[in-house]
């Protein structure tokens, strides 16, 4: 008989045989006549008797030396073996039932890839979780956002922040002004923009399409006049504005070289030029304006106004597109297309002046 049956055998008989004296002993089966004090051999599931629970070692010691033990007690007496001896053939059973399950990613652990095991499933965190808002390199989120806020003098600063497009161009347009400028390493750009209508109503447009709009109401507009030159590319504009009676150079003279602040407006100094746009971009737009506080006009005063072009190398003998832009005291605004050529290269350092273009700034009388 194998080995391994043997060892079920004796297993069960031990099970039977020690279920009875537990039985027996808690009264549970009847015990044989004789005395209540002599405990009977009681029989084991395999035919054999066992010795009274009452029989002294040396008894046992010796029945075990004179006659061979019953096979249940041989084996519960038996000394521990340091190895069993399985079957091999349940041996086998034994480690493929033991065998771990099909893992995925399991096989990667082992000395090879198992032939028929699937291959490992990496979860993708990104595929898991729902994608979250885009976010520059310091953390912010992607996207265009624009504040405007109306300031004094009928001026208004705008805030665009695209924290995702860093040096890129930024158009800007208001009532037929338009210009362009530049984000800085952050994607933030800082303007402040001369108002021609109230609510002045703005678009900002970024380098890849994103726009917003939106409307700032400006309660002095009507205390200002203001008129301005819109260009596109590099077409050297200027605008003057000689106030009172003052001649070039004059203190009076008010353009690009001394274009004073809106403080002047404010404390009745005289006006301000306001110059718009970033004239490095490789193909500007740009613009200038010139505001007059309209209660520094007295009767019969005016402010004299012209334009010109510089000849420079980048536009010698081009053609050029402007616009000029008129609004006083929140009025309409009145925007006229203005094109001309600039000479040739050989008159490269001199300046072309636009006669009659701009009429001057009168009041008759407040």
């Amino acid at each position: 008989m194998p080995s391994s049956l043997i060892m079920r055998v004796s297993a069960v008989a031990l099970g039977l045989a020690g279920g009875g004296v537990y039985a027996a002993s808690q009264g549970l089966l009847p015990i044989p006549s004789g005395g209540a004090d002599a405990p009977q051999p009681i029989a084991s599931a395999a035919g054999d008797l066992l010795p009274p629970a009452s029989a002294a070692p040396a008894t046992a010691a010796a029945a075990a030396t004179d006659a061979p033990l019953p096979l249940s007690l041989a084996v519960a007496m038996a000394p521990e073996m340091s190895e069993p001896q399985v079957d091999p053939v349940v041996e086998v059973a034994l480690t493929e039932e033991a065998a771990a399950p099909d893992l995925p990613g399991l096989a990667a652990m082992g000395d090879g890839p198992t032939p028929d095991a699937a291959p490992a499933q990496i979860p993708d965190p990104a595929a898991a979780t729902p994608e979250g808002p885009q976010l520059s390199p310091l953390g912010l989120p992607c996207g265009l956002s624009v504040d405007a806020t109306a300031q004094p003098a009928a001026m208004v600063a705008l805030d665009i922040l695209s924290p995702c497009q860093p040096d890129t161009s930024v158009t800007v347009e208001h009532s037929g002004l338009t210009i362009t400028a530049r984000t800085d390493a952050l994607g933030l750009l800082t303007l402040d923009i001369p108002a021609f209508e109230t609510p002045a109503f703005f678009t900002v447009r970024m380098g890849d399409g994103t726009e917003n709009s939106l409307l700032v109401p400006l309660a002095d507009l009507r205390e200002y006049d203001r008129i301005g030159v819109s260009w596109a590319g590099h077409a050297a504009l200027s605008l003057h504005a000689m106030e009172f009676g003052a001649r070039f150079g004059e203190e009076g003279h008010v353009w690009a070289e001394t274009p004073r602040t809106p403080a002047a407006a404010l404390d009745g100094t005289g006006g301000f030029l306001t110059q718009l746009g970033d004239p490095t971009m490789d193909d500007p737009m740009l613009a200038q304006v010139y505001t007059l506080p309209r209660d520094t006009l007295s009767e019969g005063d005016s402010v004299r106004l012209s334009l010109d072009a510089e000849i420079t190398e980048a536009n010698c003998g081009d053609p050029a597109e402007a616009r000029t832009l008129r609004a006083e005291a929140a009025g309409r605004v009145e925007v006229t297309p203005l094109t001309f050529t600039h000479p040739g290269c050989d008159a490269v350092g001199d300046f072309l002046v636009l006669q009659n273009l701009l009429g001057d700034v009168r009041l008759a009388s407040n």
